[in-house]
C-alpha cells in the first residue's frame, strides 16, 4: 500500500500545516521532526511559567516551530510564483550546494531546538546569555553539529548542512537577505508566536494579517548588489497592526506576577545550588542542571538534551519533599503550591530609585526579616522592567523596509504610528518580598517615609491572586 503524499497537522491558529512527502526538503524537515532532539521540544513549554498567571499559556516549542515553518512554507510558495525569485531560491548558498529555500526552511524549523527547560525563563535566571550560552548562538549549533541522530540526518542529504545553516542566521556575519525572514524584526517566528501566544493566553492582541503581510513581500534593490526584502506599501496597515501586537506582546512579558515567578524560581536555583556546593542532601541531585549552572559549557549535548520543563519540576518536587536543608525544602514547596514572591512597585511612590538608596526603609525591612526568622538573600530581591519602544531601530537592526511610492524605504520614515515611546513611560521597579505580611509591612514603610498611601489597585496588586 503506498503512503499518504501529505503529513497533516490540525493547528488552532493556522488550520491545517501540510509537509509533502514528495518533496526533498519536507522530507528533510519531516526526520527532523521525528528525531528525538526535536520532539523534546514538545515538553518545553513556549511562556516558561507565564502559566502562573495565565493558566492556558500551555503550549509548547514544538508547535510554535511547525507553525512558523509552515509559515515560512507560504512565503517560499509565494516567492516562487515570480521567476526570477524562484530562482535565487533555488540557487546555491555560497559552494555548499545547499539550496536556499533548504536553508530558510531547516534554519526555522530549528531555531529552537537548542531551548533549555521552561524556555526564556531559565535562560534569564541563569544569566545564560551574558555566559555566552544563549540558545540561538551556542545550543542550536551546538545540538545541529553534535547530536548523533541529526548528524545521520545531514549525512544522508548533505554533510555541510550543519555549518551551512548555522552560518546563513549568524549575526556576527553579514547575512544573507533572506536570513531575515528567520530572524528580523518581521519574520516567520514572530508571525506565529505572537498569534499562538495570544491564543493561549486568551488576549486578542495577536491578530495579526499574517497572509496579507506575506503576499506583499517582494525583494528588491536597495542599492546596486543589495537586494532586501520589503513590504508593498498596500501592506503598512497590517505591519503597522503587527508592530502593535509585538508591543503589547513585550509588555505581557513584563507582567509584574511573571517577574515575580521567575524571581521566585531564581531564588529556588540559588539554593539548590547553594546546598548542592555545601554537600548538602537535596532529595534530588539533578546533576545536568547543577552543572549547567556552575559549568555549564563544559555540559554534554547528551546531558542538556536529557532536560526538560519535567526534568526541573521533578527537581522541584524532590527538594520539596526530601532537601535536608529547610530553606530549599521551603523555596521548593511555595513552588508546587505556586506560593510565589508578592511585590511592592517603588514607581508608584513617584521614587526612581531601589529600596537600598532608602536606608532606612531597607534597615527596618532587614529587620523584620530578621524578627521572622526569615532569609534576605533567598527571600527578597528587586528588578527594574522597561517596557520596549514598539519598533527597534540601530545599527545593529536591519529596518522593515517599506517599497512605497518614493522607493523603498525605513517603516519609520512613513509610519504614523508612535514608534519610540518615552524611555521611562511604563517603567517598573519591583520589589520582592516573601509573602503578603511582608509586603503590608513594607508599604506601611513607605507610605510613612514617602507620606504617600498607595492602594493595592495603583501597583497591580488585584492581579495577586494565588490560582
Amino acid at each position: 500500500m503506498r503512503a499518504n503524499r501529505w503529513m497533516s497537522v490540525a493547528d488552532p491558529i493556522h488550520g491545517i500545516i501540510q509537509f509533502d512527502r514528495h518533496d526533498e526538503n519536507h522530507r528533510l524537515l519531516l526526520e527532523v521532526m521525528n528525531s528525538k532532539a526535536f520532539q523534546r521540544l514538545r515538553r518545553i513549554k513556549q511562556m516558561g511559567l507565564a502559566e502562573f498567571v495565565f493558566p492556558n499559556a500551555t503550549h509548547n516549542r514544538f508547535v510554535h516551530s511547525l507553525g512558523a515553518t509552515h509559515l515560512m512554507i507560504q512565503t517560499i510558495q509565494h516567492f516562487k510564483q515570480l521567476k526570477s525569485s524562484r530562482k535565487m531560491l533555488e540557487s546555491s548558498y555560497e559552494d555548499t550546494g545547499i539550496p536556499l529555500s533548504q536553508l530558510l526552511l531547516l534554519g526555522i524549523l530549528i531555531h529552537d531546538i537548542g531551548h533549555s527547560p521552561l524556555s526564556h525563563t531559565l535562560e534569564d535566571v541563569l544569566d545564560m546569555k551574558r555566559q555566552g550560552m544563549h540558545h540561538d548562538h551556542y545550543w542550536n549549533r551546538k545540538i545541529i553539529t553534535e547530536d548523533e541522530e541529526l548528524l545521520k540526518i545531514w549525512g544522508k542529504y548533505n554533510p555541510k548542512l550543519p555549518d551551512a545553516v548555522t552560518n546563513f542566521v549568524s549575526e556576527g556575519r553579514q547575512k544573507h537577505f533572506f536570513a531575515y525572514l528567520i530572524s528580523s524584526q518581521l519574520d516567520m517566528d514572530r508571525l506565529d508566536y505572537l498569534q499562538r501566544d495570544s491564543h493561549f493566553l486568551g488576549v486578542k492582541y495577536g491578530q495579526i494579517e499574517d497572509q496579507r503581510i506575506i503576499t506583499n513581500l517582494e525583494i528588491v534593490e536597495l542599492r546596486k548588489d543589495h537586494p532586501v526584502i520589503a513590504v508593498r506599501i498596500e501592506a503598512l496597515p497590517a505591519v503597522e497592526h503587527y508592530l502593535f501586537g509585538r508591543h503589547q506582546a513585550y509588555k505581557m512579558a513584563l507582567h509584574s506576577l511573571d517577574k515575580a515567578s521567575e524571581t521566585s524560581l531564581k531564588k529556588t536555583l540559588q539554593r539548590f545550588r547553594w546546598a548542592r556546593e555545601n554537600d548538602i542532601e537535596t532529595g534530588y541531585p539533578a546533576d545536568s542542571l547543577f552543572k549547567l549552572m556552575v559549568d555549564g559549557k563544559n555540559l554534554s549535548t547528551r546531558d542538556y538534551l536529557s532536560m526538560d520543563d519535567g526534568y526541573v519540576w521533578e527537581a522541584i518536587k524532590g527538594w520539596s519533599a526530601h532537601a535536608q536543608d529547610p530553606l530549599l525544602k521551603k523555596l521548593a514547596s511555595r513552588m508546587m503550591k505556586h506560593e510565589i514572591l508578592k511585590f511592592v512597585d517603588l514607581k508608584s511612590y513617584g521614587f526612581s530609585g531601589s529600596l537600598v538608596d532608602i536606608p532606612e526603609v531597607y534597615e527596618a525591612l532587614q529587620d523584620y526579616y530578621n524578627k521572622r526568622k526569615l532569609s534576605l538573600e533567598f527571600g527578597f530581591d528587586e528588578v527594574t522592567v522597561r517596557p520596549r519602544a514598539m519598533y527597534l531601530r540601530s545599527e545593529m537592526r536591519e529596518p522593515i523596509w517599506i517599497n512605497s511610492n518614493q522607493g523603498v524605504v525605513d517603516l519609520r520614515e512613513i509610519s504614523t504610528l508612535p514608534l519610540q515611546s518615552e524611555p521611562e513611560r511604563g517603567e517598573k521597579h519591583l520589589v520582592f518580598v516573601w509573602d503578603r505580611k511582608a509586603r503590608k509591612f513594607l508599604r506601611d514603610l513607605l507610605k510613612t517615609h514617602f507620606g504617600k498611601n498607595i492602594e493595592p489597585g495603583e501597583e497591580g496588586e488585584e492581579d495577586d491572586a494565588d490560582l
